[in-house]
């Protein structure tokens, strides 16, 4: 495909961007159209595109990574619930992958570190995402690696970085290593780590249940070893239970995405990873090294222990070294691709995220060296019977590496489950909070007020620096300048425009815009200008399609039209309506609706009519239990009482405020 060779040399939104142009698939959303769309036959590939850079999502408690969120979700949609349980939810099933009381194994790559070993905010989210289970979780969570003796779970190995023994993980936070949420994120929590390093010399018999080792199976071998919570897991047999094995043991392999060598293996994805499962002491490392890499990684993969998902990490791309290090040599591509199909995987990663990065045709997947441990992966895995195992919720049988066997999903993680607009703490919820005219004060919930702005103003808090916390801010119509706290002062926008700042290219930071009524015209800084809406209409934009950016929309009264840029319009409310749109399901996708001030009615596209409010209330919808859902809500200026759907009710605020929500 010649897109390919326009990629050298190019940013990270144009590489997105391109990427997606030569696979010739357009951005889904994975609540409404993949759910909806015809299913053609293959292999099932879950690719997700822009997760910011600040990934952790309005979860409560700071851990929800929006890359993993969106991935769940997205196979979910698709019929590959995480969760297994009785429950038939998005994220739910009596066929799906995690059970309640699962010992699930996490590999990442821990033999490097910096941005050569996976990446540790994702593991966060995964890890958090298990906890949260729906019945309740009473297994354990293992992060594991075999490092072949160079190995740290604590990022701060010295092998290739000069001696250097400092902490350094994947991560936005270099100290977050693997060993850091084991410890600190997660303490309390069952969740372990274990290093085979120490034990990869050791060698035990099938009847050995109490030493730490590693058991042969033919020309492979792999650890059996006992748990910080206390388990004893022999990878290939099960969870030993004292006279037998039981199998509620699950593996999920998350590689990191890099480059690897020349003339061996050329790059890292899921099954190289297998490497640092196997124990380079068994004497079978030459034959590895590297005419047998795709017969051990396939044997380990269908004889030994099936992951029942591989992810791969493309937050970072080392795309010029093993090492991850210098920072010069690594491409922020914030994409994760996952897949129960190895071979397909790592086929498809290569060519549609390593390769295009600089063009280095030893990472296309057709380059001989890779074509060479793919087919035999795949001749592996598929004569001995393939990966189905329905007890495990593992739906893939035949691997392939051929293209037209694979069935893509491909979305954007959604900017709006970023913690930015009104989490003004960084706790992971929306906050009840007030702007008072009359002293220009913010008033947050939990904090000292501070003075920013005068009467007359119009408040504009929002995400404005892509840190996930959204600043303080409001727009001055007078002169037409934004005061953004923290940043220099910006004009945009004449008196009668109406501020409507919103992510509207995707890369989760907030752009200055307005949009004049007299014209019916946006004018987003960054981003250009759009003729949208006519004087009468109401400004509504929103992430209505999922794809991680904000739409222009306007609500039209007098006809209860909804005009979406590049959508069908619909129709929903009528005179004297006030548009709520928000996302009320959790699916990531803003929901047309509105509440009606006469009634007290929520009227939501999609869903139940609800009742809340009372004329005089003032609707103010938004996430404040931290759930990634818009709860239903109102402010009563008469007495500064919050009422929330679900929670409990607060006073904060007076009359003549002006509420601060999403």
């Amino acid at each position: 495909m010649n897109w390919f060779s326009r990629i050298k040399g190019i940013s990270r939104r144009e590489f997105l961007r391109q990427t997606v142009i030569g696979l010739g698939l357009s951005l889904l959303n994975p609540f409404s159209r993949v759910a909806k769309a015809a299913s053609p036959p293959g292999n099932d590939l879950f690719w997700i595109r822009n997760i910011p850079d600040y990934p952790f999502v309005c979860g409560g408690n700071g851990n929800y990574h929006a890359g993993i969120e969106s991935l769940i979700h997205l196979m979910g949609a698709r019929g590959l619930k995480f969760y297994r349980s009785a429950q038939a939810t998005m994220l739910s099933g009596p066929l799906g992958l995690i059970a309640p009381h699962d010992v699930v194994l996490i590999k990442v790559n821990a033999q490097w570190k910096y941005r050569g070993c996976t990446n540790s905010d994702l593991i966060r989210g995964l890890i958090q995402r298990i906890l949260d289970h729906p019945d309740g979780f009473s297994g354990e969570v293992v992060i594991i690696e075999n490092g072949q003796g160079r190995g740290s779970l604590n990022c701060d190995t010295n092998q290739a970085y000069g001696g250097d023994t400092t902490v350094h993980a994947n991560a936005n936070d270099e100290s977050h290593s693997f060993l850091y949420l084991v410890n600190t994120v997660f303490s309390g929590r069952p969740v372990s780590a274990y290093l085979f390093d120490p034990i990869a010399g050791t060698f035990i018999g099938a009847s050995d249940h109490t030493t730490q080792g590693y058991r042969y199976y033919e020309n492979v071998s792999y650890p059996c070893f006992t748990t910080g919570g206390g388990r004893r897991i022999e990878l290939r047999e099960g969870i030993w239970n004292g006279s037998g094995y039981s199998q509620n043991l699950k593996l999920i392999n998350c590689p990191v995405l890099k480059h690897h060598d020349q003339g061996g293996s050329e790059i890292t994805e899921s099954l190289k990873l297998m490497y640092g499962m196997v124990s380079m002491q068994d004497g079978q490392s030459p034959f590895r090294h590297y005419g047998g890499l795709g017969e051990t990684c396939g044997k380990m993969m269908v004889s030994v222990r099936t992951p029942v998902l591989n992810i791969i990490d493309a937050i970072w791309v080392s795309h010029l070294s093993i090492a991850g290090y210098p920072a010069s040599q690594t491409f922020r591509a914030n994409q994760i691709m996952a897949s129960q199909d190895p071979v397909a995987l790592d086929y498809a990663g290569a060519k549609y995220i390593l390769y295009p990065i600089n063009n280095n045709s030893r990472h296309h997947p057709d380059f001989a060296g890779i074509d060479a441990w793919l087919t035999s992966a795949r001749d592996t895995i598929n004569g001995r019977g393939g990966l189905y195992n329905s007890n495990s919720g593992i739906v893939v049988n035949q691997v392939t590496k051929i293209e037209a066997d694979m069935r893509f999903h491909v979305v954007g993680a959604p900017s709006y489950y970023v913690c930015a607009a009104h989490d003004f703490n960084g706790d992971g919820a929306a906050d009840r909070a007030v702007w008072r005219p009359t002293d220009g004060c913010w008033y947050i919930m939990g904090n000292n007020p501070v003075p920013w702005g005068q009467a007359g103003d119009i408040p504009v808090p929002g995400d404005y620096n892509g840190d996930g916390v959204a600043e303080l801010a409001f727009w001055r119509p007078s002169q037409g300048i934004w005061h953004i706290r923290g940043m220099a002062r910006q004009g945009w926008g004449q008196p009668g425009d109406i501020p409507v700042p919103g992510d509207y290219n995707g890369d989760g930071v907030a752009k200055i815009a307005v949009w004049r009524p007299s014209t019916g015209r946006w004018y987003i800084n960054q981003v250009g200008s759009y003729q949208f809406g006519q004087p009468g209409d109401i400004p509504v934009p929103g992430d209505y399609n999922g794809d991680g950016a904000t739409e222009i929309a306007v609500w039209r009264p007098s006809t209860g039209e909804w005009l979406i840029m590049g959508a069908s319009s619909q129709v929903l409310g009528q005179p004297g309506d006030i548009p709520v749109p928000g996302d009320y399901n959790g699916d990531s996708a803003t929901e047309i609706a509105v509440w009606r001030p006469s009634t007290g009615e929520w009227l939501i596209m999609g869903a139940s009519s609800q009742v809340l409010g009372q004329p005089g209330d003032i609707p103010v919808p938004g996430d404040y239990n931290g759930d990634s859902a818009t709860e239903i809500a109102i402010w009563r200026p008469s007495t500064g009482q919050w009422f929330v759907q679900g929670s409990t009710n607060y006073q904060w605020g007076a009359a003549g405020d002006i509420p601060l929500v999403r």
